[in-house]
């Protein structure tokens, strides 16, 4: 009786081996006659079965099956396409894996390095498509095949840090940037895109030290150069600001905004030490300020900023000149400061109507264009700015 029912077992255990062979084997059949459906109905319980799933073969026909589902143009395919490149190059991936002697792995090789090369350009498709989480799959299946061909598609990395960024996939993207810069790739844009990362995401430290970590690297990189000003501006750390502001001037020396955004940090620092005692200690400082102001409007004359910036640099100036001169009591100084002050102020006349000329619009330049009529007995001109200030 023993023998009868171990003889049964052993039958019924066959059948299931039988079975699961019989299904790689229609799903052969049904690949060869086109009938991808059925085929790929086939083969799917044959690839979670113990006894077919570790057979090279049956990843080898899934392979072709997502493969040309993926390259028909019949419309009765058309639901089933998306997935399909993925599935059919990770099935081949796992067939070179498993090996097999009733394949020709040179086949399963050449499929599976081919198909990967058509990864990337999906990969830019779903991008263009803004299917940022999909065209990172690509991407990363793309380097997948070439790594498993011993490369590294440093293209394809960089693509999927920058898909995954574009999904706020923040984890990819810090990863795969990372990636990039340790191949030495796209080393610059890698940085700048993982500090506007962690900006993005509030996250203040991790900003600083990518940063700082970038001008390491990269000591002369204009853009990481001004994210840096940036910090330093926002934190009023103008010593560093400045310092950065230096090197950025001598690497782009005609960019009216960098001398602009100096000159409005010594035209601050030179304001603060008009108090007190420091009048004659801001003068080096006002220098610097005017100097700089006046090189950014040489450069771009049409630079309103920079216009009204130097026009109120000698009118704050020359009216703090003015305040001091009306506290001296002998007449003789007071008259010399006093000429002195409103030389400075007068200075700011010129500076103010192009500012104006450049933006009618703006108040600021209209209330100090009349302030400075007012003092120079220019009455047509001080009605006409009070005119335009009341509309």
């Amino acid at each position: 009786m023993r023998k009868v029912v171990a003889l049964a077992l052993l039958m019924v255990t066959g059948s299931v081996v039988f079975a699961q062979g019989a299904k790689v084997l229609n799903a052969y059949n049904y690949l060869n006659d086109g009938e991808l459906l059925k085929a790929k109905e086939q083969i799917e319980p044959a690839t979670e079965h113990e006894k077919t799933m570790n057979d090279g073969k049956t990843w080898y026909y899934r392979g072709q099956i997502f493969e040309q589902l993926y390259f028909s143009d019949d419309p009765k395919f058309t639901d089933q396409k998306e997935g399909s490149l993925v599935e059919a190059v990770k099935s081949f991936e796992k067939a070179i894996e498993l090996g097999s002697k009733r394949i020709n792995m040179n086949d399963v090789q050449d499929r599976y390095t081919r198909l990967g090369a058509f990864c990337y350009q999906e990969g830019v498709n779903s991008f263009n498509a803004n299917k940022y989480e999909e065209a990172l799959n690509f991407f990363l299946t793309c380097n997948s095949v070439r790594e498993g061909n011993g490369a590294v598609d440093s293209g394809a990395i960089y693509s999927a840090a920058v898909a995954a960024l574009n999904g706020k996939i923040y984890d990819k993207a810090e990863e795969n940037f990372r990636k990039s810069i340790a191949m030495d790739y796209q080393v610059e844009d890698s940085y700048i895109n993982l500090a506007n990362m962690f900006k993005e995401m509030n996250a203040s430290e991790k900003y600083k030290a990518t940063l700082a970590e970038a001008r390491k690297v990269l000591p002369n990189s204009q853009e990481i150069i001004t994210a840096e000003i940036n910090i330093y501006l926002e934190s009023k750390e103008y010593d560093k600001a400045l310092a950065n502001l230096d090197l950025a001037i001598k690497n782009d020396p005609s960019n009216s905004l960098l001398y602009f955004v100096r000159g409005n940090i010594y035209d601050s620092k030179q304001a603060s030490m008009m108090t007190g005692e420091k009048m004659e200690a801001s003068n080096e400082t006002f220098e610097k300020a005017e100097r700089d102001y006046l090189k950014a409007l040489e450069i771009k004359p049409d630079y309103f900023d920079a216009a009204y910036s130097v026009g109120a640099l000698y009118y704050n100036r020359g009216a703090e000149m003015l305040n001091r001169a009306n506290l001296i009591s002998d007449d003789a100084a007071y008259r010399k400061a006093k000429e002195i002050a409103e030389g400075q102020l007068n200075e700011a006349l010129p500076f103010l109507e192009k500012a104006h000329e450049l933006n009618p619009e703006d108040v600021s330049t209209m209330t100090s264009l009349k302030a400075m009529y007012g003092r120079t007995n220019q009455v047509d001109k001080y009605n006409e700015m009070d005119e335009k200030l009341k509309n």
